[in-house]
């Protein structure tokens, strides 16, 4: 009994992850169609982890420029999501079934 829900476990991680890997490449397809400064702004903050201090540094602006143009860039994109996963988004449902072929959810 114990072997099985090991293998359970490690099977719904791996489903966990295929999900996640999913949804950031749709949310990564759709960073990239803001404006520039916006997505530079998600990929550095969001995916490299980079600080709000040093990506204010990188982008030579100040911290408070840096973390208006963050907060933005996250609305600009939740925006993005919504009106291209639509209600799916919304609602935090994993089972976008947005086509892939133009740039939006799986």
């Amino acid at each position: 009994m114990l072997e099985a829900f090991a293998l359970e476990l490690e099977q719904h991680v791996e489903a966990e992850g295929e999900v996640r890997g999913a949804v950031c490449r749709c949310v990564g397809e759709l960073a990239q169609t803001l404006k520039p400064q916006y997505a530079d702004a998600i990929r550095c903050v969001e995916v490299d982890g980079v600080t709000v201090k040093d990506y204010a540094a990188e982008a030579r602006i100040t911290s408070n420029n840096a973390a208006v143009r963050i907060f933005r860039a996250r609305e600009a994109l939740r925006k993005q999501v919504t009106r291209s996963c639509g209600a799916c988004a919304e609602h935090g449902c994993l089972d976008c079934t947005c086509e892939s072929s133009s740039g939006h959810c799986h």
